[in-house]
């Protein structure tokens, strides 16, 4: 009888320590649900979301942002950002190429583009009624049609 009550104690504490582990799993579990992946700023990227500094907020970029194609390798993307003031606008690239922020100026004819300082390394603008990005003279990204 007594190697009874030892295999009961036995089983008990096997089942103690299983389901210890199995509230452990259920942690685990939790940590890497979707939507519980929450940067810095609070923005859940696997909804999509991402941090812009020029709207404060977390945004996705293909609902608040233009979205532009690389003229020479349309596997290239980027988006625009305006701030709510427009005096700002902040590019979001595709790859590894970090986000640029770009100060309003007027133009001459009364219109404006968007560049760093006078540099003039990157500049937004619209051109014939479509968004372009160009780099020292030459346009490397376009607005993509909404008919595409």
């Amino acid at each position: 009888m007594k190697a009874g009550k030892i295999g009961w104690m036995l089983l008990l504490v096997a089942g103690i320590v299983l389901a210890g582990c199995g509230n452990s799993k259920n942690k685990k579990n939790e940590d890497n649900m979707v939507g519980n992946d929450k940067d810095e700023y609070g923005c859940i990227a696997s909804a999509g979301y991402i941090w812009s500094e020029v709207q404060k907020d977390c945004i996705r970029l293909w609902e608040k942002g233009v979205r532009m194609e690389s003229v020479a390798d349309k596997e290239n993307t980027a988006y625009i950002v305006f701030a709510p003031d427009s005096l700002q606008v902040e590019l979001f690239f595709s790859g590894d190429q970090p986000n640029e922020i770009l100060d309003r100026r007027s133009l001459p004819g009364g219109d404006y583009a968007w560049n760093v300082e006078d540099d003039d390394t990157k500049n937004v603008r619209q051109e014939n009624g479509k968004w372009t990005i160009s780099q020292r003279g030459n346009l490397i990204y376009q607005q993509v049609d909404e008919a595409k």
